[in-house]
């Protein structure tokens, strides 16, 4: 193997160990990821021992790793030290080339990850979500939400589009299209189909397109301001109507800018966030998130790396010469690129940069270059145009994506699509009209918006105050109060030893299922399945004022076959309960009950019991059964029509994959 051959090699398992992360799902909170991390690491530590540098670009590289490991530090993200090694190990690199290998690796990762989520093989998370007015599930198809799901499918099409280069038109173009709404049909995701629709069709202009006029070549230096504009004067902007209307349009995204902008630290090179106040408080949008988790100079790098890549593919001369390049060689390379750039060479590239620059408004993962594919045309900047050329064996026409390897001799007509659509279709159909839907949805708790659920607050010692008679009591029961405490506050320490104490004696087995005979559901419910719904927490009033006189008591609803007045007839023995225990301590008023509704945006107020000992589960129906069916039949509709052209398709791959090496063997039989 040749020395360029190794260094390839090299960056190429570098990127694909990454990107095959990215496609299976997995993020910086799994420790497969830090694994494949380091052994990408190694790969690219091979490729730069065998890269031959100059003195500049050295020193460039050298300040941008000090950069990316400072912020690293402060930060705690370890994004963008893999974006900076991404972006130093292009050096020599075919970029076409390197999509082509990223869409084998990650088009595979991507339907694996799908399939085996929705069979149940893997993790796939959900969210419920109102949307139109009813409850419908966001699926995250193995992927950590809806949103990243879509993302997901978006680098999908990009990686595809950017590999069949001028042969994209209108009808692969209709395919994605199906693509992008059969996603959102699981993913819910308004930002990620606006997006991907907006990017497929700019770039069928950018195909279609040919010489660039001067007003297009201004008018294409406009998004990246634009979207810092609106980045970062929208969140000071949220007392003008028109505004507010966008933010809520926006899933409250700007209200969310508003609050890290305002309340946390900005710095030179990065910080964690601290404090923040609720969990569902995210930074959303992805320059924000840049300037506030890495700091003001990595933001600023990314904007002028991005001013300067989309000024150069637009043809604008006098762009500054390429790192390592000076003088007459890099004024002819900037002339290059403007003659290129004018007859509309770079449009491909440039829809690419202008979609994930607006996804950027709305998602936060721009900043890594294994999801932003469009970062690596800042090897551009870097090393100047050699890494575009492709110097070792690409040839230019397969380059320019005007042919190569991704063709093949089975031409797919319009009545091969109709029978490959119709086999979906049917499949489809035959799903929907013989297979019955199921009765419930079973969803786990913590995916939900909001639960329904019967409380009643139970107060000790009256008043937070314990008689003399109650402490008495507590020590001979091995609760740690101490003597004198009836003239004092009950502590927090001292209230939740007595909560505790009430929840071992309502869920103990016998009293349980004492509770549930009384209440007359013994064929409706299980003692299991009732501490499963039985909730106990201090209120956030209680908290508040500091005084810790009361508890409350919580009946989460997860059950659809059980009404509200056996739900009513549950909880008034779970107050009989603790009301006979023969604890005095306990001052609870069986009229004291009441209905509530917890919203997952409440805060401290929120479903508080939740952990990794028991997997709750919420039983739902109506709506949420009706969509499920449906989506079931369209996935295994889609599975069909996909297996109808593999089979079709197979024979002239074969043939293609024939032809192409035997008209090797006679190329390296004339050398």
């Amino acid at each position: 193997m040749t020395k360029n051959k190794a260094k390839e090699l090299s960056y190429y398992l570098f990127f694909g160990l990454m990107v095959l992360a990215k496609g299976i799902g997995l993020d910086s909170g799994v420790r497969l990821y830090y694994l494949l991390s380091a052994a990408a690491c190694l790969c690219l530590g091979v490729k730069l021992v065998l890269t031959k540098y100059s003195t500049k670009q050295i020193g460039a590289m050298a300040v941008l790793c000090i950069i990316a490991f400072v912020s690293y530090r402060n930060s705690g993200r370890l994004g963008i030290v893999l974006t900076v090694l991404a972006l130093i190990g292009l050096k020599d690199m075919d970029i076409k080339k390197l999509f082509r290998m990223g869409l084998v690796i990650y088009g595979c990762s991507f339907v694996w990850t799908v399939v085996m989520a929705k069979w149940g093989v893997i993790h796939n998370p959900l969210d419920v979500h109102r949307k139109g007015g009813v409850e419908l599930i966001r699926w995250g198809m193995g992927y950590s939400t809806g949103n990243v799901f879509h993302v997901s499918y978006f680098m999908l099409t990009v990686f595809l589009c950017y590999t069949w280069g001028k042969r994209y038109d209108i009808k692969r173009m209709a395919v994605l299209m199906a693509g992008n709404l059969a996603v959102f049909l699981f993913s819910l995701s308004y930002t990620g189909v606006i997006v991907v629709t907006f990017f497929l069709f700019l770039f069928l202009y950018a195909v279609k397109r040919g010489k660039l006029s001067l007003a297009e070549r201004f008018l294409f230096q406009l998004p990246l301001p634009l979207c810092l504009i609106f980045s970062f004067g929208g969140p000071f902007l949220l007392n003008i109507p028109l505004v507010q209307k966008v933010d809520a349009m926006m899933q409250g995204r700007l209200t969310f800018s508003s609050y890290f902008l305002q309340n946390q630290p900005i710095t030179i090179f990065g910080t964690r966030m601290k404090d923040v106040p609720n969990f569902w408080v995210i930074m959303d949008n992805g320059y924000v998130y840049i300037f506030m988790t890495f700091g003001i100079v990595v933001f600023a790098l990314f904007c002028v790396g991005y001013a300067v890549l989309i000024a150069r593919y637009s043809g604008f001369r006098g762009t500054g010469n390429k790192t390592g390049q000076s003088g007459a060689d890099g004024d002819t390379d900037s002339m290059r690129d403007a003659e290129a750039a004018e007859k509309g060479e770079h449009l491909q590239e440039l829809s690419i940069v202008f979609a994930f620059l607006l996804y950027g408004i709305m998602e936060q993962f721009i900043s890594n270059a294994f999801m932003n594919l469009s970062l690596l045309f800042l090897g551009e900047v870097l090393f100047g145009a050699e890494n575009a050329a492709g110097r070792y064996g690409c040839k230019a026409k397969r380059c320019a994506g005007e042919g190569g390897g991704w063709e093949t001799e089975t031409k797919f007509g319009i009545s091969r699509w109709i029978v490959c659509i119709g086999t979906g279709i049917a499949a489809a159909v035959l799903y929907l009209v013989f297979v019955p839907a199921k009765e419930f949805v079973k969803v786990p708790l913590d995916s939900l918006l909001y639960v329904d659920a019967w409380s009643v607050e139970v107060g000790v010692g009256g008043m937070g105050k314990l008689p003399e008679t109650d402490i008495s009591m507590g020590q001979s029961a091995g609760i740690p109060i101490k003597a004198g405490a009836g003239k004092e506050q009950v502590t927090k320490e001292e209230l939740k030893e007595w909560m505790n104490r009430c929840r071992s004696m309502i869920e103990k087995p016998e009293a349980m299922e004492e509770m549930i005979r009384k209440a007359g559901l013994e064929e409706k419910l299980s003692a299991e399945e009732v501490a499963a719904a039985m909730e106990y927490s201090i209120p956030v009033s209680v908290q508040s004022s500091k005084i810790y006189d009361r508890f409350r008591i919580r009946l989460l609803e997860l059950y659809c076959r059980i009404d509200e007045e056996e739900y009513a007839r549950l909880m008034n023995q779970v107050v009989q309960i603790v009301g006979q225990s023969g604890e005095p301590v306990y001052k609870v008023d069986a009229g004291s009950i009441y209905r509530e509704r917890i919203e997952k945006s409440a805060g401290n107020d929120r479903i508080e019991h939740i952990s990794g000992e028991k997997e709750y589960l919420v039983e739902k129906n109506g709506s949420l059964v009706t969509m499920e069916h449906f989506r079931d039949g369209v996935f295994y509709g889609i599975m069909a029509m996909a297996a109808a052209v593999l089979l079709w398709s197979l024979p002239g791959w074969r043939r293609k994959r024939s032809r192409r090496q035997e008209d090797l063997r006679k190329e390296w039989g004339q050398r």
